[in-house]
């Protein structure tokens, strides 16, 4: 699938991009709790700043694959996994449920 010129910069994109980084960081941070860590805890065991782990989980980071692949080992989960547990979410929000719970 090819995206055409622009695509990237289109409203819908930026729109759905947005829900997806806020719905990643709920993820992250419900499975961290869940695995009864703190932010530095980690943070430093996927290898990254806790400042970087707090962007993240407030929805406005935009991770590379190598520092989810990083969180995702961190948490003992795949990388898949928290990517669905995020698609839950955007359709969730999507169908008017919601999925900002904590």
């Amino acid at each position: 699938m090819t995206l055409k010129r622009g695509t990237r910069h289109n409203k819908k994109f930026k729109n759905e991009f947005a829900l997806w980084q806020k719905n990643f960081g709920v993820v992250v941070r419900r499975l961290r709790k869940k695995a009864g860590l703190s932010r530095p805890e980690l943070a430093s065991m996927a290898k990254f700043s806790v400042s970087t782990l707090e962007t993240i989980e407030q929805g406005h980071g935009n991770p590379g694959l190598t520092r989810m692949m990083n969180l995702a080992h961190a948490l003992k989960h795949t990388l898949s996994y928290l990517f669905r547990l995020t698609e839950e979410l955007n359709d969730k929000d999507k169908h008017g449920l919601g999925g900002q719970q904590r």
